[in-house]
């Protein structure tokens, strides 16, 4: 059990970010009943925990409806207020889901769109990929690889590996009409493959490129699975990947941190600490304080020896960019320095720094086509607005 307002100990969760929120649900934890469904179980998982960067609490809250039953290794995306749940394994045997459900994290009231269909020609599944687009004004999911039971269906042009039943398939989801189809592949498609990491740049397209390395270049991540990622996008035409620790093909935990340049193709090694960077099945998330300071939430996950627990179950990592491309590692704060008033000092320190260069930013002189560059920063001074709006809100509760 995890002390008050912090994070819960659990293992191959997700965390998705909502606003200035953070929300994570199920994940492999002790005490979860190691069944297909009981009363026990979902009262267990009826439970989701939620994290505000301007108080650094996690606070856990109630949820009503059914919660899904795929509960460690399932994909997970937001869209607006609402959260998409897809597949998963279930807490017992070789059981898994083709399930979608969605939770509005408003109401906090889950919603089954699509029940496990073992007939259904989506490979039920755990532990592969999933993002949301929109297309024609109505919104997808687009689910990828895992691996999981025997498919009622093998799909061409996808590959399915006998045996453990790992996968490459592409599934789309309708959100509007609730129907499945499956994609047109361009480029070459990954091979069968779980436990790795998708992100989402931005809206327009998607294609498969295998970037390998460069025989003039040392540095580059060795390869892994069961590691955790996110996005960089602060307003430049330069978007990075962020990931951190997983296991390598001996299955040892790794100790490391990456920035991906998705322009250039480079790899930069962030100097992290060991207790941030030294896990798996753990979850990233970043939020974004100016166009030259990102937060990463590093939660959950596990070493050799077990999960990990506080106070190192949730990091905050300050990481600062400059306009060459490079990164330096700031401050750490565990989850016991989350509630500390040095903690909440550099919050308060980085909101303000943020809502000036953000407006330095929005009242310069712009050429050409500037659409996006000025959505972009509308967008972060929102946020930015918000944030202020949820601080003031929370000093007025501790008064």
């Amino acid at each position: 059990m995890a002390s008050k307002n912090q994070l819960n100990v659990r293992v191959f969760h997700r965390t998705v970010s909502v606003g200035d929120s953070l929300y994570v649900w199920g994940g492999a934890q002790a005490g979860l009943p190691l069944v297909h469904d009981s009363e026990e179980k979902r009262r267990f998982t009826s439970n989701i925990q939620h994290f505000t960067p301007s108080t650094g609490q996690w606070i856990t809250r109630g949820t009503t409806g059914t919660p899904p039953l795929g509960v460690d290794g399932y994909c997970c995306t937001a869209i607006n207020d609402l959260l998409y749940y897809f597949g998963g394994r279930c807490s017992h045997d070789n059981c898994y889901h083709n399930s979608i459900t969605q939770l509005d994290t408003v109401s906090l009231q889950w919603r089954e769109l699509e029940p496990t269909d073992a007939t259904r020609p989506v490979m039920r599944r755990e532990s592969g990929g999933m993002i949301s687009f929109e297309h024609d004004g109505v919104h997808h999911l687009l689910t990828i690889g895992g691996l999981g039971s025997k498919p009622a269906v093998q799909l061409p042009h996808y590959k399915y590996a006998n045996g453990n039943w790992c996968t490459n398939e592409h599934s789309i989801y309708n959100i509007s009409s609730r129907k499945w189809s499956n994609p047109s592949i361009i480029g070459q498609c990954i091979p069968p493959a779980s436990h790795f990491i998708i992100e989402k740049i931005n809206n327009t397209r998607a294609f498969w490129q295998c970037i390998k390395k460069p025989e003039a270049i040392d540095q580059w991540p060795v390869g892994r699975f069961a590691h955790a990622g996110a996005i960089i996008v602060t307003g430049s035409d330069c978007p990075m990947l962020v990931i951190s620790g997983g296991m390598d093909k001996n299955k040892d935990t790794l100790d490391d941190c990456w920035i991906f340049n998705i322009i250039q193709h480079s790899w930069i090694k962030l100097a992290v600490p060991h207790s941030v960077s030294k896990r798996c099945g753990h979850s990233l998330s970043v939020f974004i304080m100016s166009p030259h300071c990102v937060w990463i939430i590093t939660a959950g996950g596990a070493v050799h020896n077990g999960p990990v627990t506080n106070p190192n179950i949730a990091m905050v990592t300050e990481l600062v960019l400059d306009s060459n491309g490079g990164c330096l590692v700031g401050d750490t704060y565990d989850s016991n320095l989350m509630t500390s008033e040095e903690y909440k000092k550099k919050y308060q320190q980085q909101l303000q720094t943020g809502r000036r260069i953000w407006l330095e930013e929005y009242q310069k002189p712009r050429k050409g086509d500037t659409a996006n560059i000025e959505q972009t920063v509308q967008t972060l001074m929102k946020n930015l607005e918000a944030k202020q709006k949820e601080l003031e809100e929370s000093k007025k509760e501790a008064q």
